[in-house]
This record gives structure tokens, sequence and C-alpha cells, in this order.
């Protein structure tokens, strides 16, 4: 064995040994205490857990059932989740981290670009979810108080800058969907679509919804409208309006429950009849004008 094969071989040992003892030693605690420590400093309101945390290869963070929590509330849980910088980021202001992860019987990918601003530090965020089962989320079906259920795809934005008022922006895509309802209307205990298309914004004190479009065999329809925040949430006021076009299995269950003469017309159009959501999160009230 000449030089040169001898030092190729020492210096592979010797990477596959430091390799296998950061790997082994690798301080998980430190890590998730720095990303604790960041969030405390920046946003106090959120926090990050997760029960393992392990170096990955490309260079990255390899974390398992992760939390993320909001004032103590925990709203989403990961089962899975691969963290890594942009790597020609790192010597640059804009730092840029990439992850990709598992949750809810489904995907999620995204971005997080941090810059440091006069004010403190700019956050841009960006996130991809396939595939996601609502019915899994369990702080969902816990605020929404009912049911929630379907096959979410969506995509998320983000944007934040200390002393800011920040916003998150919203596109969601949810087919076989089905909400249940709280108190059964005409018999009906719960709201069954093929297809909901919306678009929505949320800030610290309104979730704005500009659009959204409904297909299915109960109802055809779209809606817009706005939640004012209140504290507690039950207490947030509703202000929706859109059309309602009621389709074949809607319109069966409503000839079993309503006299011939109180049933929608058919010369509704195609839009079908204006209807309001109003009142609050805890007690909505529902209209047909």
């Amino acid at each position: 064995m000449n030089k040169l094969s001898k030092w190729v071989l020492y210096s592979g040992y010797i990477i596959a040994v430091t390799a296998f003892f950061m790997y082994v030693l690798f301080p998980a605690d430190a890590a998730m205490e720095y990303v604790s420590g960041y969030l405390g400093k920046h946003y106090p309101e959120y926090a990050v857990t997760a029960d393992t945390v392990k170096p990955a290869f490309p260079p990255g963070l390899k974390l398992r059932a992760v939390s993320i929590a909001y004032r103590e509330d925990t709203w989403v849980d990961i089962d899975q989740l691969y963290v890594r910088p942009q790597y020609l980021s790192i010597l640059s202001p804009l730092k840029t981290v990439r992850f990709i992860g598992k949750a809810y019987s489904g995907d999620l990918k995204g971005s997080i670009d941090i810059q440091k601003a006069d004010t403190g530090y700019q956050v841009t965020a960006a996130v991809e979810l396939k595939g996601i089962r609502l019915e899994e989320n369990e702080y969902l079906q816990t605020l929404s108080g009912r049911k929630i259920a379907g096959r979410l795809d969506s995509t998320i934005s983000f944007g934040s800058e200390s002393g800011t008022d920040n916003s998150v922006d919203v596109i969601l895509h949810v087919e076989d969907g089905e909400v249940g309802l709280t108190n059964p209307v005409f018999s009906i205990n719960n709201l069954a679509f093929d297809k909901l298309e919306a678009e929505l914004i949320v800030d610290r004190r309104s979730l704005r919804l500009n659009r959204c479009e409904i297909a299915g065999d109960q109802i055809d329809g779209d809606v817009t409208g706005v939640v004012l925040f209140r504290k507690p949430f039950e207490r947030s006021r509703l202000e929706f309006k859109g059309n309602v076009a009621p389709q074949h299995l809607l319109m069966a269950s409503l000839k079993k429950a309503l006299p011939k003469s109180l049933l929608p017309s058919k010369k509704t159009g195609e839009k079908g009849f204006p209807v309001k959501l109003y009142g609050t999160v805890e007690k909505p009230k529902f209209s047909v004008r």
C-alpha cells in the first residue's frame, strides 16, 4: 500500500469515526434549548418541542415528534421534520432555512428567511402542505367544537418584522370534506362536500375570507366575510354572506323535514339564494335573506 492510499484510508477512517461520534454524542438538548431561547426572545407566544433531535446528511437536523404551540395550546404535531440551512446563505445577511416533513398522513415542505432589520429581525416563511388529513388535527377539532374532516392541500406565506402587525396569507384546497353541525338543522347532522377552495388573510385582529367556493352533492355555493377575534376565542364575531344552491342530497333531506311551501324554489338561479352567517363562534346564527 503506497503513502497516498494510506493517507486516503486514514482520512476516511477519521471522518467516519468523527461522523459516528457526532451523531451519537450530538447535543440534542442544547440544540432545542437554543431554538426555544430564540423563540422566547423574539416570539415569546410560540414554543417548539421535539422528542428527538439528531444530525442528518446532507448537513442538517432530523427531528421527530415535533409540537408547535401558541400560548400553551398545541397547534400542530409533526411526525418527523428534516431541517437544513441554505448553505450559500450562511455567510450572507439573509439566512435561509429549508425543511421537509410528514404530518397528519400528509407531507409538508417550506423555507424560512431571516434578516436583521432596523426594528429587530424580519422573518418571512413559505409552507406547502399536501394530503393533510384535517380530522387528525386535535386542536382544529377542539377549537371549532365540531368534527372537521377532509384532505387538505395548502400554501401558506408569512411575513413578520418586530414592531409591526404581521399577517398570514393562506390558499386552501380541500377535497372529500365534512363539517359537523353542533345543532342539527332539519335532521342534517353534517355538511359534506367534494371540493372547497378558499383564500384568506389572518392577522392579530381578524381572519378575512376573501374567497370561498364549495361544490358537492349537498350544496354548491360561495361565501366571503370576516371573523373578528375576541377573547376568549368563542366570543369572536362572525360576519359572513354568500350564496347557496342546494343539491340533490340536501334537497332530499329538506323534503322530509319541511312542507312543500317552504322548500327552496328551483328558480333560485345559478348562484342559489343569498345566506348570512353571523353571531359568535360559540353561538353562530344563520339566515336566508
